[in-house]
């Protein structure tokens, strides 16, 4: 097969792939403990600025590499600059090591999924200094992250009983809890076998589905793709497994994997304005950004430096700037407005403080967390960031073409085909309507 670069997002080392066929060594499954028990560094104050500022291989990140006016160290003319902010970016994704420097005071600010940062919790909860304030969500998942399966699955009800593999505190250990959940499963339903790397490993999920006792893996879209010969059925040639197919992603699974950055206790008390700006310059990013990505013919000046230098960051390869747009696409990425609703809204059912309590269900469930305290979330004041008044709630769904679509299977006979999840509605005879708010949980 050609050279390809599978990207990663927590614990991987970038490689390239140059074989005609995939020949991996026996994955080295690894058994997880709390990182209260993994990490043991001292809380030391907060270094004096530039601080290193984490991002991850992630296409949000490509709106703070923008801020930072696309380059390492925030340029004169970059929008952090024009706040008063100074930062080096800093790729790290491996979560243990961003713990370590956030504990030492190299960084005030944490960058993960809302999953990585409730990992920490227990970790984290008995420091009052570094207790993580989550302060901006910078992105969902939004076809990025995908659940790879063998033939024998066809849905989500039927990994009851078989071996998943994922890899261990990283991006997918809540997606596997809320994917369970929606199937009425709990993780003692299924084997899980753990792995210390995302993608690019013989220790990565990737290969693990190579093994005749997993049955599915979850992995980053690249490796899904791959795995199932682009996106179809495995045919067994070059990388793919024969008959593998991707069961579902986060296309689907749209509101699982949150993308955030949160920064010490301590230093919020201390520099709330500072944070504040690096809240507002993030935002204004991500409005500039997404511009750049609509009108590139219009943009070459400002878009070719950005996914220059992206590339070289996240990809180790400032030449792969097809890889960056492939980046960016996989996210849904969060202006204030989102973001307001997120932080505030108590009636929104996927804000911030129930997917934490979704996400701790799960780590308490696998004996990651004790789950007793949930991280704290920055109490803004929204119109101060630019937020509007009042909550947009359009309704995305669209029953006239749900009804289309399902009238096409019907008459293909293919209705149960892409099936996730299914349920039973109960009707008396000579029934022929039910009241939906019998089954809110279902749905």
């Amino acid at each position: 097969m050609g050279l390809m670069k599978r990207y990663a997002r927590y614990f991987a080392a970038l490689m390239v792939f140059a074989t005609s066929t995939h020949v991996v060594a026996k994955p080295k499954y690894i058994e997880p403990i709390p990182l209260e028990q993994l990490i043991t560094t001292s809380v030391t104050s907060v270094k004096n600025q530039p601080h290193a500022l984490p991002v991850i291989t992630w296409g949000a990140d490509i709106n703070t590499i923008y801020a930072n006016g696309s380059q390492a160290i925030t340029s004169a003319d970059s929008l952090f600059a024009s706040y008063g902010l100074k930062y080096t970016l800093k790729r790290n994704d491996t979560f243990s090591d961003q713990l370590s420097h956030y504990l030492s005071g190299q960084t005030p600010y944490l960058r993960g999924t809302l999953g990585m940062i409730n990992a920490a919790s227990d970790l984290l909860a008995n420091k009052p200094a570094v207790q993580p304030v989550i302060i901006h969500q910078l992105s969902w998942s939004s076809g990025g992250d995908a659940l790879v399966v063998k033939p024998n699955i066809r849905t989500v009800a039927d990994l009851k009983g078989k071996t998943i593999a994922l890899q261990a505190y990283g991006p997918h250990v809540d997606y596997m809890g809320a994917v369970l959940k929606d199937a009425g499963l709990t993780p003692s339903d299924v084997t899980i076998k753990w792995l210390p790397d995302l993608t690019g490993t013989d220790n990565s999920p990737f290969s693990a589905l190579y093994e005749d006792d997993v049955d599915a893996v979850f992995v980053i879209l690249p490796d899904a793709l791959a795995l199932t010969s682009g996106g179809t059925v495995g045919t067994g040639a070059e990388d793919s497994v024969k008959g593998a197919k991707i069961l579902m992603s986060t296309k689907t699974a749209n509101r699982v994997i949150a993308d955030v950055y949160a920064v010490r206790a301590d230093y919020f008390k201390s520099h709330r304005a500072e944070v504040m700006n690096f809240v507002k310059a993030l935002n204004t990013a991500t409005a500039e950004v997404k511009t750049l990505f609509t009108n590139t013919a219009n943009t070459s000046a400002q878009l070719t430096p950005l996914l220059t230098y992206s590339a070289d960051l996240l990809l180790d390869s400032p030449d792969a700037h097809e890889d960056v747009k492939g980046l960016y696409a996989d996210a849904e990425h969060l202006g204030i407005n989102a973001n307001k609703q997120l932080f505030t809204d108590k009636a929104y059912p996927r804000n911030l403080t129930k997917v934490s309590q979704e996400i701790q269900s799960t780590l308490k469930t696998l004996g990651l967390t004790s789950a007793t305290q949930l991280p704290l979330l920055a109490n803004w004041d929204f119109s101060q960031l630019g937020a509007d008044v009042a909550f947009s709630n359009k309704s995305r769904f669209n029953s006239e073409r749900v009804a289309s679509v399902v009238a096409k299977k019907q008459q293909q006979n293919s209705l149960e085909d892409g099936e996730l999840f299914s349920f039973e509605v109960a009707f008396q005879p000579n029934q022929n309507k039910f009241d939906p708010q019998l089954y809110k949980s279902e749905f």
